[in-house]
């Protein structure tokens, strides 16, 4: 695929295991895996580290609150996450220690660790903000164009049913020093931040979501850092002030 591509993302179970398919719209290719023990992949004994072939499916049959992993950060199950912070310039001579391994190049020198101190690339406000003088933000929208996806099956087979209700969340206390043993002092942006990004809903081109640094009258930012509300001790910023709020591309929901 290619940068500016659209998308069609399916996920669902087989007798095999877990399938996920990506179909490329805008070249037309085509590729997919199978999560089973017949193509190696595996499980661990969480206390020997030995592995297992294993199939994978579906923890759980229904998406609703409490229908949770127990291994994961957050409050996940139907879920679209974008991961940061696991690039930081080489020439940040302070970062080279904990935040290794770091290679001079080829293109660009830099350490591939965990940002702890929030002083790389991903900290800073040059994210998409919806002008010309930056990079088009990536757009998370559903196949008719009327929602912001993920999309459940229907009834008739096809995957055109927008989930009622979504959720803003942020994992970033985990790697916050404040944080620990207090959570009550995440902060977000986290200390030595320049900025950190955040979803805006498109108001003018469709209901489609949006990340980065995107605000201003074309632009639902609900709340931009806030969305991901205060410190949740057992989900780190799990909760936002509105909590689980209502899918905002479906009419009669708030």
């Amino acid at each position: 695929m290619n940068q500016g591509d659209r998308l069609r993302i399916t996920i669902k179970d087989t007798p095999d295991g877990l399938f996920t398919g990506v179909e490329d719209l805008t070249t037309g290719a085509i590729g997919f895996m199978v999560a089973s023990a017949a193509h190696s992949f595996q499980s661990l004994n969480p206390n020997t580290c030995a592995p297992t072939n294993f199939s994978f499916h579906p923890e759980f049959a229904t998406a609703k609150v409490g229908n949770f992993v127990p291994w994961a950060a957050l409050q996940a199950n139907v879920n679209f996450d974008v991961e940061i912070g696991h690039f930081t310039p080489l020439s940040k001579g302070d970062n080279v220690k904990n935040e290794g391994p770091c290679f001079p190049g080829p293109t660009v020198a830099g350490c591939i660790g965990a940002d702890l101190d929030f002083d790389g690339t991903s900290y800073l406000a040059d994210w998409p903000d919806g002008t010309s003088n930056n990079a088009t933000s990536l757009s998370l929208g559903s196949v008719l164009g009327s929602g912001i996806g993920p999309l459940s099956v229907s009834s008739g087979g096809a995957y055109d049913q927008p989930y009622p209700q979504i959720q803003f969340e942020t994992d970033v206390a985990a790697s916050e020093k404040t944080c620990h043993p207090n959570a009550q002092a995440c902060v977000v942006p986290p200390v030595r931040a320049e900025f950190y990004p955040f979803y805006s809903l498109s108001t003018s081109t469709g209901c489609a979501l949006l990340f980065g640094n995107l605000r201003g009258t074309d632009f639902n930012n609900f709340g931009g850092d806030a969305q991901y509300g205060p410190p949740n001790v057992a989900w780190f910023f799990g909760t936002n002030s509105g909590g689980i709020q209502g899918n905002p591309c479906i009419p009669g929901f708030d």
